[in-house]
C-alpha cells in the first residue's frame, strides 16, 4: 500500500479531447494541464482520448441497447471511448465552445452512453467518477465554456458521478481562444497572458481535485463493502473498480 492505495492498481485519469479538430486549441490546452501528473499525490495512470478523426453518430433511439446489455448497434467509435469511460476512476473533458455549447460529436456520445447505461440490467448504476472540464471560448467572459461546463455537469448527475469544479471557479476552467483561431491558446502560453496562466491554473487544480476525490471514493467504497455490496446499484463499481 502507498499513500493508502494499492501500489499495482493507481488512480486512471482519462483526458478527453472533444474538439474535432486536431492539433487546436483543445488539444494544446489538455496537453499542458495533464504535464502535472507527477506532482499528484497519488499514482495516476493517464489515458488520453481524442474525438479528432473519429466518427460518432447521433443516437437513434431505437432503445435497442435496453434489450441487449446496453450494446449500441451503430457501429463506429463510441465502443472504444465507452471502455475507456467506464474503467477510468476520473474523467477530464475538454472541450472548445460551438454555438454556445459542447460540439455534436461529444454530445452525441454522452446521449448514447447514457442510454446505453439504461440497457445495463442495473438502472441507476452508481459509477461514482470524477468528472471536471476545460472549455475554451471566443471570449474570456460570456463566451459560452460556462454553458459548456453546465452541459457536462448535467452529464455527471446522470451518471452518478462526482463533479469537481477548481478551488478558484465555481464551475470549471474557462479559456479566452482569440474568435477562434486555431492557435490561440498556444500563442498565448509563449507571450503568458495572465488569462491563459489563470485557465491553465484552473484546469490543473481541477486534475487534483478529482484524483484526490477518487482516492477518497475508492478508499471509503472500500471499507464500507460489507455494506454497499448487497445493493444491486453498486455492483458495477465493485466488479470493476476496487480490488478484493
Amino acid at each position: 500500500m502507498e499513500n493508502g492505495l494499492p501500489e499495482e492498481k493507481p488512480i486512471k485519469l482519462l483526458a478527453i479531447s472533444a474538439s474535432p479538430r486536431k492539433n487546436g486549441n483543445t488539444q494544446f490546452i489538455l496537453e499542458k494541464a495533464v504535464e502535472c501528473m507527477e506532482d499528484q499525490k497519488f499514482p495516476v495512470e493517464l489515458i488520453t482520448y481524442s474525438f479528432a478523426g473519429k466518427k460518432m453518430e447521433s443516437c437513434m433511439g431505437c432503445l435497442a441497447c435496453y434489450k441487449n446489455g446496453g450494446n449500441c448497434v451503430i457501429k463506429d467509435s463510441f465502443e472504444t471511448i465507452r471502455k475507456l469511460w467506464k474503467e477510468a476512476d476520473c474523467i477530464l473533458y475538454c472541450t472548445p465552445v460551438y454555438v454556445a455549447g459542447i460540439p455534436g460529436q461529444l454530445k452525441n456520445f454522452i446521449d448514447r452512453l447514457s442510454n446505453a447505461d439504461y440497457g445495463l440490467d442495473i438502472r441507476g448504476t452508481r459509477h461514482m467518477k470524477t468528472i471536471g472540464v476545460i472549455a475554451q471560448g471566443g471570449d474570456f467572459f460570456g463566451g459560452g465554456a460556462e454553458l459548456c461546463m453546465v452541459d457536462i455537469m448535467r452529464h455527471a448527475a446522470m451518471m452518478n458521478c462526482v463533479y469537481i469544479p477548481p478551488d478558484a471557479s465555481y464551475v470549471g476552467s474557462g479559456g479566452w481562444v482569440w474568435d477562434s483561431h486555431r492557435k490561440a491558446m498556444e500563442e498565448k502560453a509563449a507571450l503568458a497572458t495572465k488569462d491563459y496562466q489563470l485557465t491553465l491554473e484552473n484546469a490543473r487544480n481541477i486534475i487534483t481535485r478529482s484524483v484526490e476525490m477518487a482516492a477518497i471514493i475508492r478508499t471509503g467504497a472500500g471499507k464500507l463493502r460489507g455494506v454497499l455490496e448487497t445493493d444491486e446499484k453498486y455492483r458495477y463499481y465493485y466488479e470493476r473498480t476496487v480490488e478484493e
